[in-house]
């Protein structure tokens, strides 16, 4: 009898808690999205056999939100996701025994507190979703073109992932026309009882200007402190470190047309972790674009034009102490120059140069074409010799690319479809070719190409 009454209390107990829990609770919403998608890539420009070489397969990403608002501004976020190759439950993309192609992995979980302490504030503390300005240097956990190896795309499809959350606390102050960002971002715990971790911090600030042109601006300082503990002090390492300092414009000069412009400078200590040396950072980027909107013609159709920099240098294996390094680090953008271009090269030691036009010929359904050409900012090549170097020119597949002292490093065509058949579901079907330019040696100048189609259901 008295272990029945423990029994009885405990439940009404639970059963209590649980209530005075729920009633703090002011409103659920549970939603999501799934992508199919039917892949069909040839990625290696080496032309050999690895596995980035004829892909044929499908794959879905599939993920549940739950976001709860609660009493005095508060509220909660949580995502659920899971990427898989069809029928690949037991091997990843590489071929070797993984579960992760089964594995639902927590993508969100934060907290958001709005009007903290009665100021205009909102903290957001936990897995998030962190995307500032273009992207050019925050947007991606781990850049565009790769993927945490836990994801089931980490083998063969990184670029594929939508894996992109950081764990953060931010801190967005708003003071109309005035918002400022506020980051901390735990990039690597790596061990947890070593101070040895890998930390960004931002601040980001944003000023509509409001005048005729509608101009925004923004000034930005980003900081990574990278602590590789793993080197003795006997081998005279230092921490790396990577300041970005930036400004970026977006106004609308005439009716119809939006220009951006935006440039940042990269300074600090940078080694590469393999040479008993370290070199000053000094790198810089420029991205600049136009698009020009025809809203009166038929089929409304948009032009787009664009220039991009991402400073480079030679190998960092031969650098010496107080050497400058001019590499331009892609830092954990998001950003998109090409779609296959965008999975094979890092942003970085590159000029881009193209243009995309869209139109709509039917309602709901987009067509849209781009056009991009890519100049190694510093040729790769040994140019006093004349002999190939060696490069990993890709982030995605282990080959070796041999190069030679020319710059011009390839040009790349997509074709898009987009159609919207229901306001749930939207139907696409992507088509892309890229061909090397004279900077690939014979052998590793293969025309490489995809064709994916896919369907997003929102729910």
């Amino acid at each position: 009898m008295g272990k029945r009454l423990i029994l009885i209390c405990a439940l009404v107990f639970a059963v209590a808690f649980c209530a005075a829990a729920y009633a703090e609770v002011q409103s659920v919403k549970v939603g999501g999205d799934l992508t199919i998608m039917g892949i069909g890539r040839k990625l290696d420009p080496g032309g050999d056999t690895s596995e980035q070489d004829k892909e044929k397969s499908f794959a879905s990403i599939a993920r549940i939100q739950l976001d709860a608002d609660l009493t005095d501004n508060v509220a909660t976020t949580v995502r659920l996701l899971n990427e898989r190759y069809w029928d690949n439950e037991t091997h990843n993309g590489a071929g070797t025994s993984d579960a992760s192609t089964t594995d639902i992995a927590l993508d969100l979980a934060y907290v958001t507190l709005k009007e903290f302490m009665d100021l205009p504030l909102t903290l957001s503390v936990g897995r998030q979703e962190i995307h500032l300005g273009s992207e050019m240097i925050m947007g991606d956990v781990d850049t565009n073109n790769a993927v945490s190896t836990a994801s089931a795309f980490s083998g063969r499809d990184p670029d594929l992932s939508a894996r992109k959350a950081f764990d953060a606390i931010r801190a967005t102050l708003d003071y109309n026309p005035l918002t400022v960002d506020l980051v901390v971002a735990k990039i690597d715990e790596n061990t947890i009882a070593e101070s040895d971790d890998d930390d960004l911090y931002a601040a980001y600030a944003s000023y509509n200007v409001g005048d005729k042109y509608d101009s925004i601006v923004d000034l930005y300082y980003f900081l990574q402190r990278e602590a590789l503990n793993q080197f003795t002090a006997e081998t005279g390492f230092k921490n790396r470190t990577v300041n970005v300092i930036g400004s970026r414009v977006v106004t609308h000069p005439i009716e119809n047309l939006t220009y951006s412009l935006e440039g940042a400078y990269q300074f600090g200590n940078w080694h590469n972790g393999t040479v008993n040396h370290s070199a000053n950072l000094k790198a810089w980027a420029l991205e600049t674009g136009a698009t020009y909107v025809w809203k009166d013609a038929n089929y409304t159709p948009a032009l787009t034009m664009l220039y991009a920099y991402f400073s480079g240098d030679d190998d960092d294996a031969a650098f010496s102490d107080n050497d400058r390094y001019r590499m331009w680090q892609p830092m954990y953008e998001n950003q998109n120059f090409g779609h296959i271009a965008g999975a094979l090269l890092a942003q970085q030691n590159i000029h881009i140069l193209g243009g995309k036009l869209s139109v709509a010929p039917m309602e709901d359904l987009t067509l849209s074409g781009e056009y991009y050409a890519f100049w190694w900012a510093k040729a790769y090549g040994d140019k006093v010799a004349g002999v190939s170097d060696s490069i990993a020119a890709t982030a995605t597949t282990s080959t070796r690319l041999y190069m030679t002292n020319k710059s011009f490093a390839a040009q790349e065509v997509d074709l898009k479809a987009t159609y919207n058949y229901t306001e749930d579901v939207e139907l696409s079907l992507l088509g892309g070719v890229l061909v090397p330019g004279g900077s690939f040696d014979k052998g590793s100048d293969s025309t490489v190409g995809e064709l994916i189609a896919s369907m997003k259901v929102t729910f």
